[in-house]
């Protein structure tokens, strides 16, 4: 078996999992809305997350495309986060904006709620 590339998103080793572990975080957690998106996050051992798009936001194709665009945007933001569970929820907004206006959202969202670690 050879190593993960260091910036792979490594699905099943950072997925929230199953419904429960969703409405957990639901439950327990804070939650930071903005214009294309909605963090959820709760505090946990481990980095866990999951990302959401309901079917008012538009078809198959387009939800599907903003969950990849999140994961991506995840992927990127991951070495700097703090550990916890978060669940990322795209807004129907979201469907009209670009990749890179999705991306400086989130950087800003995980900005605003203090998640991402102290430099040394």
């Amino acid at each position: 078996m050879t190593a993960a590339h260091p910036f792979r998103l490594g699905r099943k080793q950072y997925s929230l999992g199953k419904n429960r572990n969703y409405q957990y975080v639901y439950r327990k957690g804070k939650s930071f809305p903005s214009r294309y998106m909605v963090l959820v996050y709760t505090n946990a051992k481990t980095l866990r997350v999951g990302f959401s798009a309901s079917s008012k936001v538009g078809n198959a194709v387009m939800r599907n495309r903003l969950r990849r665009y999140m994961r991506e945007d995840f992927r990127m933001i991951r070495p700097n986060l703090k550990e916890g569970k978060y669940i990322f929820v795209a807004r129907v907004s979201a469907a009209g904006a670009s990749h890179a206006t999705l991306t400086g959202q989130m950087r800003s969202l995980v900005a605003r709620a203090g998640l991402l670690k102290e430099e040394k």
